[in-house]
């Protein structure tokens, strides 16, 4: 059968005109299994073919398109196109369909009602809502922009309404997907307002986790404020060639989600790297940076964010000037990435699940003395002080490391025994560091890093880093801010494929 046809058919069912011969035509179709246009009209009517089996119609499920089941599909379609017919008390198919609205369907109602994103509030909205009003292709558009951006890998194909608000759930997209929908001018005002209301009740409605800086923004908060987006790239050797790379990276849009919710992250990577990463040479990094950069800044566009860059580097790297590195601007061509954005370099080795197997433990224990004092003026004493590395013993430093929760390097770490420093840190899981890459003449380094330690609480030390950096790209002399470098790290903030390692494990 063409599309026309059995399009037209569908047509006359509306209308209360079709045919018995046109019912069988229509039953043959469904039957083949074979055309998606059909699977994609009967998703209108909340009609699930797509696996051929399974037959999800309404509320109800039919293991073959027989008689009952043909007949459920008729009065589906009519349904939901206004036509109500008489049906006998023991058709049970005819009761649950004739009770309800098709879209006001329990499938729906009890799909949304698991899911903690959605306050009694909106489900109450959605018991008055008929998607039977908006364009199919408007629901596909809003489902696909709803979706992360690596999502193809998951191998999605929501045909129906029912489908896609399971698959949105499980991603926690449902408000982005309300919201994509509220943008098609293809849709009456009306629906559109109160599209509105679905995607903004679920941020106002859910509880929120805090963050490290105990702000709980959720997806859409940023009607009510800001939130924390993350652009996290790791950066490491390949195995077999010392001179190439291979980065990956991923956009985490709101950190206020739940810590092992890894839709949370979306890869940034092209569809063909993400198998393995994107290869290049060490001079190609800046550039790729950028990119990733680029891709995130689209993904947020028209949201109120603060966007924190952090970069797994690893040991032989940690002195990279990753905040000197250029990115491209519309208005200068080209500025500093560490004078806009928070830099913060992370240890490639804590992604290494042995170290995670030794040390996650003790490294979750010391971030929780960080966050004790996140709010309060950096006490001096709470930070190891290394003042010279000439008689230097890593071994000593991470012992005296064990009792504090950062450390500050006044003097720039000689490159023969920066691997020694890290192994320290490493060890110890000292969640914080903060050190000058070059000596500064005529610079009392100790005053000038304890001033940019202390001028604001701790949490607020990354904003500290970057106004100084800020303040160095305004001026031609030496300033500590050319050489400044922060390590910060998160234990509940690593990458996803770490993650999920960690979740399956129990972690």
């Amino acid at each position: 059968m063409t599309d026309d046809k059995f399009i037209q058919i569908i047509h006359k069912i509306t209308q209360g005109q079709h045919t018995e011969a046109e019912l069988s035509q229509l039953r043959k179709a469904l039957l083949s299994g074979d055309n998606s246009q059909l699977s994609l009209q009967l998703g209108k009517f909340n009609v699930n073919i797509s696996e051929g089996k399974d037959i999800h119609i309404g509320d109800r499920i039919y293991n073959q398109w027989d008689e009952k089941a043909m007949e459920a599909l008729v009065k589906v379609i009519q349904q939901a196109s206004g036509i109500h017919q008489n049906t006998h008390s023991g058709d049970v198919a005819g009761r649950d369909i004739d009770n309800r609205n098709i879209y006001q369907n329990c499938t729906i109602i009890q799909l949304l009602a698991g899911n903690s994103d959605v306050g009694n509030d909106s489900q109450e909205s959605l018991n008055d809502f008929n998607f039977h009003d908006i364009p199919q292709e408007s629901i596909q558009k809003a489902y696909q922009d709803a979706l992360p951006l690596d999502a193809g890998v998951w191998g999605l194909r929501g045909n129906n309404i029912s489908q896609i608000l399971k698959e949105l759930e499980e991603f926690r997209r449902l408000p982005e997907f309300f919201a994509q929908l509220s943008k098609d001018t293809n849709i009456s005002e009306e629906i559109r307002k109160k599209l509105i209301e679905l995607a903004i009740k679920p941020a106002s409605k859910k509880s929120l986790g805090k963050n490290e800086n105990n702000s709980s923004p959720g997806f859409f908060s940023n009607i009510q404020g800001q939130f924390k987006s993350y652009l996290i790239a790791t950066v490491e050797h390949c195995d077999d060639n010392n001179e190439q790379f291979l980065l990956n990276a991923w956009l985490l849009i709101d950190d206020s989600l739940a810590v092992n919710d890894l839709s949370k992250f979306e890869s940034l990577l092209d569809q063909d790297e993400q198998q393995r990463g994107t290869l290049c040479k060490f001079n190609d990094i800046e550039q790729q940076l950028n990119k990733y950069l680029k891709k995130s800044l689209k993904r947020l566009r028209g949201q109120q964010y603060q966007l924190i860059i952090e970069v797994f580097l690893p040991i032989n790297l940690m002195c990279t000037e990753v905040d000197r590195w250029k990115i491209s601007d519309p208005i200068d061509d080209e500025i500093t990435l560490g004078i806009k954005y928070h830099i913060r370099l992370r240890s490639l080795e804590r992604l290494n699940l042995e170290y995670l197997d030794s040390y996650l433990y003790y490294w979750k224990e010391n971030w929780k003395k960080v966050r004790n004092v996140l709010h309060k003026e950096p006490i001096q004493n709470s930070f190891e002080h290394l003042e010279e590395m000439e008689s230097f013993n890593w071994k000593l430093l991470k012992i005296k490391l064990n009792e504090k929760i950062g450390l500050k390097v006044t003097c720039a770490p000689p490159k023969a025994r920066t691997k020694e420093l890290f192994k320290a840190i490493l060890t110890a899981t000292t969640p914080i560091a903060i050190w000058t890459r070059c000596d500064i003449h005529n610079l009392d380094q100790v005053i000038a890093i304890n001033e940019v330690l202390t001028f604001k609480p701790l949490c607020h030390l990354c904003e500290s880093v970057r106004q100084t950096r800020e303040i160095a790209d305004a001026q031609t002399e030496e300033h500590l801010g050319f050489h400044l470098a922060l390590l910060w790290e998160n234990p509940h903030r690593l990458t996803p494929d770490v993650m999920s390692q960690l979740i399956t494990t129990g972690q």
